[in-house]
Formats: C-alpha cells, structure tokens, sequence
C-alpha cells in the first residue's frame, strides 16, 4: 500500500513538472521546432525592401495558357478576397505575342494582390490551359536597375513562397502569407541563385523580348464581380 502512495506521488510529482515547470518547456520545444518561412521577417539574415507599387508598371507573364483560364483564374481570385466591393468594376489590360499573353495590372492594386494573383494564375484548377510559365514582371518606372522578375518556387512544395531578383543582382524571396503590409515583404535572401538576366533570356528563348513589353498593344478587360 506504502508503494503504491510513493508511486502516485512520483507520477504526480512528474506530471505537473513537464505541464507547468521547466519540463513543459524541454517538451514544447522538442515537439513544437518552429521553423521559419524563407521570406519571414522573423528571419534575421533578410534584408526587407520596401516595394512602392505606384513606381512600378507590373505584369503577368503567361506562355501556353488561354484568355479564358486568365480571366476565370482573376475572377475566382478576386472573389475569394471576400471584399467583392472592393474589386467591383475590376479593370486590367491584356496583349498576346506568340505563345505567351501578357497582363497588365492596375497601379491602386496593392502588393499582396498582384504577388498572391501570380501565383494563383500559376495554377488553379488542374486542366490542360495550366500556363507552362507564369512569372511576375515589374518594369520601375524611374530606375531600371529596380526592375525585378518573381514566381513561385518550385522546391516548395506550400506553394507559399516566391522567389525572384532585381536587374542588379539581388535576389529574394517573398512568403505570401505574409505580403500583406502596404510596401510588400519583399526580402533579399542569400542562397537564393537566381539571375534577372539568365531568366530574361530564357523568356526571350521562349518568344517574348520583355525590352518591348510596354509597346504592346494592350486591349482593357473588365471585371464584374456581384456586390452582396
């Protein structure tokens, strides 16, 4: 009987050490390691660039898509914003060169918009108009040695993060979930190999000179999104 009481005196000396003392931290922390997102301001290593969106022509690089798959592909990703009022009457611009369809965005839609929109249209649905490539494409409107060129990782599995990099060399990446704040969270990442001009190659390979982006010939699409 005495062995019994000392046993549930231990168990309970035990019990309430790893719930509440220092043995509830050893085990929070070897079974909840938080690892942080690769473009996360949490991360120390990041330098974060602010992105003025109002200094910047921005668009959407598509090759082997349709323009029914962009504008269903914009129309859903609007409405599941939950602000239909907001994008009510939702305007943008659309070329064609070749195999790849170009789209221009509106300078008032805000940095998570346009991020969270490249990547969306990078594939939505599973159908044969999924684009081949879908890449961001932003021409500064004063410096072009801020131009910079962004899609979704490919060895991130969440779907979550892009990576990309400015005319001048420096890559970054950008954790969607958090490209909420009004200049974007944008971060330059070392480790990230990536070249702006090996990238525009590769496009001008596929048929489309981005140099001559803004003298196509863009026809204006309209949106209309139903306002409860």
């Amino acid at each position: 009987m005495e062995l019994q009481i000392a046993l549930l005196v231990v168990a309970v000396i035990i019990f309430f050490y790893f719930r509440t003392g220092q043995g509830s931290r050893l085990l929070k922390e070897k079974s909840h390691h938080h690892i942080v997102p690769p473009a996360s301001k949490e991360d120390s290593s990041s330098i974060p660039v602010k992105i003025i969106s109002k200094q910047y022509n921005r668009y959407i690089l598509l090759n082997n898509t349709t323009d029914n798959y962009i504008v269903k592909g914009i129309k859903e990703h609007l409405e599941l914003s939950g602000d239909n009022d907001a994008f009510k009457d939702y305007v943008f611009e659309m070329a064609k060169r070749g195999d790849w369809f170009v789209i221009k965005i509106s300078q008032s839609d805000s940095f998570y918009v346009y991020h969270n929109l490249v990547g969306w249209l990078t594939g939505y649905e599973e159908t044969e108009a999924i684009p081949e490539h879908t890449i961001g494409f932003s021409v500064n409107i004063t410096d072009s040695q801020k131009d910079y060129l962004f899609f979704l990782d490919p060895h991130n599995f969440n779907g979550d993060t892009q990576i990309g990099a400015f005319r001048n060399g420096e890559a970054f990446a950008i954790y969607l979930p958090e490209a909420y704040e009004e200049h974007g969270n944008l971060t330059i990442k070392k480790g990230i190999e990536l070249s702006f001009e090996e990238k525009v190659n590769d496009i001008s390979n596929l048929g489309l000179d981005v140099s001559d982006i803004e003298s196509l010939e863009f026809e204006e699409c309209k949106i209309d999104l139903p306002v409860p």
